[in-house]
């Protein structure tokens, strides 16, 4: 094994003396799935003995010589308590795994001081999938796991504000008019914490202007029906519609947009069918129809680092688990139910939880300020397949990505399932591009060592750090994850690809860049966030944003 990692360092040296680190085309970089596949194979075929001869790694054929010294280098690469796991211990997996590297300037440093999670299994099958079929069946299955028997109306005539509803609200605002609260609703407080008048290049008017909010209501007022027919329909393609500019009904064919009237809440029941997306299913709770013309979303992650206490806008976690009102595993029940209706709970567990937090927001983008205010916390549950008792690791990029804007292909986003529930039930549900399984490719794929991996890793990273436009960056590993990733080649086929073994290297970094003149500083600690996906089998970088 030792004269198989000094093929790869030789390798690796190789490309930093020829620059095609930097190459979209470099096979290590990046290579699309039917071509990653070529350099696949079976586990015991004695391809892990040392045999003297000529390796093929990332396609390319070189002879097993001695190691050059890095320099830069210090792992540790022993096996302790993961001894007890059988591709562990095949891998030569450490319990923790420890380096460092640098480039050649000191801009960039890297620390791993990091937990390795691998799958308690013997061996790793790859396996083929394909995108599931939108189909007419399923979507009833959904309606009636999270609706029951409750009715689904069509958005186009639900979402319409009446004459009651708009005089309503502006009885409100000329009330606080009256009262001379010109801010109702603390916008322009939360922008003024979190320092969007500083600068004087924005004023409170640019965020909340209570005699304009009037004059819009009046004119909602104006222009609303007396009263709105609610339509009830049955969930599907080719039932949603608008009208023309002639008056006439068309109807969408790959889109669908409904509310739920339900004992817990309304929900908005959306479908879709289009690239990169041709399964998305988004469920969202709103506390009335005025919630809906609110700007209210949730998102999946807070912080509790210092480096985000000037952030007044970001709720802590504890602060987002205060809100919750229950605590994860309570959470989990309520998502395992909706799984057991959906007919996935045999094959999706829990991958990720995250703390979760709703924002009003106002729509202010200044001077890197973003203004919003945290009305509600929850908790982010991610269910991922799980395959021969190896899951599909999770990661927070969608997938879907082209390589560049001239691209031809047809791009596929990850498949997906998660929820955001708290004390009052569920929140959020999404469902997106669930796939099915074909045949098993490999019984047992034949996979490089984690210290071959680890190489691949320290010398990758340091090489996409230099040339940085940052002036210094400090990278930290903390969690190193093997698990199943798709990959697809789009070029060949935008529907089909291939579940195969990943190293992800997750953790967190600080940079620091200058910009005419001003200094800044940015972290990147997102849960679920790899900073490097290597591919098991034969050691390429995968892009999560593309899918190969």
């Amino acid at each position: 094994m030792k004269k198989r990692r000094r093929t790869l360092a030789l390798l690796l040296s190789a490309m930093l003396l020829s620059g095609c680190a930097a190459t979209p085309d470099s096979s290590i970089v990046r290579q699309k799935g039917s071509q990653s596949q070529d350099n696949y194979r079976e586990a015991d075929d004695g391809s892990s003995e040392e045999t003297g001869e000529t390796q093929n790694v990332s396609g390319v054929e070189v002879s097993l010589e001695d190691e050059p010294d890095t320099g830069s280098i210090d792992q540790e690469d022993t096996v302790s308590g993961n001894a007890e796991n059988v591709l562990a211990t095949r891998l030569g997996v450490p319990d923790t795994y420890t380096a460092t590297a640098s480039t050649s300037d000191g801009s960039f440093t890297l620390t791993c001081d990091a937990v390795v999670d691998v799958p308690d299994v013997s061996q790793v099958p790859v396996y083929s999938v394909s995108q599931m079929e939108f189909t007419q069946e399923f979507i009833d299955l959904v309606t009636e796991a999270f609706f029951g028997e409750s009715p689904v109306y069509d958005y186009a005539y639900y979402y319409q504000t009446t004459k009651a509803e708009a005089l309503e609200k502006l009885n409100e605002l000329k009330e606080y008019q009256a009262e001379g609260n010109t801010d109702p609703y603390g916008y322009i407080e939360v922008a003024r914490e979190s320092g969007a008048f500083e600068d004087g290049s924005v004023t409170e008017d640019d965020i909340f202007n209570l005699q304009e909010e009037i004059d819009e209501w009046e004119q909602v007022y104006a222009e609303a029906p007396e009263t709105v027919e609610k339509t009830e329909v049955t969930p599907g393609f080719g039932v949603t519609s608008y009208e023309d500019e002639n008056g006439n009904k068309v109807y969408y064919e790959g889109y669908f947009n409904g509310f739920v009237e339900t004992e817990d809440g309304l929900f908005s029941y959306i479908l879709k069918s289009s690239s990169p997306t041709p399964m998305s299913i988004k469920i969202s709770r709103y506390a009335d129809k005025e919630e809906l013309a609110e700007n209210v979303s949730w998102k999946e992650t807070c912080y509790d680092s210092e480096a985000y206490a000037s952030n007044a806008y970001r709720p802590t976690q504890e602060k987002c688990e205060e809100l919750a009102g229950i605590t994860v595993e309570e959470a989990i029940a309520v998502t395992d139910t909706y799984m057991e209706q959906l007919g996935l709970s045999d094959e999706f567990s829990v991958g990720f939880t995250t703390h979760a937090w709703r924002s009003l927001e106002s729509d202010l983008f200044t001077s890197y300020t973003y203004t919003a205010s945290c009305i509600d916390g929850g908790w982010y549950i991610v269910y991922t397949r799980t395959l021969d008792g190896i899951p599909v690791t999770y990661e927070m990029k969608e997938g879907g990505g082209l390589e560049s804007m001239e691209s031809t292909t047809e791009p596929w986003c990850y498949e997906l399932v998660t929820f955001i529930v708290n004390a009052d039930g569920l929140q959020e549900a999404e469902i997106q591009n669930l796939y099915e399984v074909g045949e098993k490719k490999y019984e047992n794929v034949d996979m490089l060592s984690f210290s071959e991996i680890a190489e691949i890793f320290e010398q990758m990273i340091v090489i996409q750090h230099t040339d940085s436009y940052e002036d210094s960056a400090s990278l930290e590993i903390t969690e190193v994850t093997l698990g199943y990733m798709r990959i697809y080649d789009p070029g060949a086929d935008s529907r089909s690809g291939t579940l195969v073994p990943v190293w992800d290297f997750f953790g967190s970094e600080e940079t620091h860049s200058t910009y005419d003149g001003v200094e800044y500083t940015s972290y990147i600690d997102y849960p679920g966030n790899s900073f490097l996906t290597i591919n098991a089998a034969d050691g390429t970088i995968i892009d999560r944003s593309l899918g190969y």
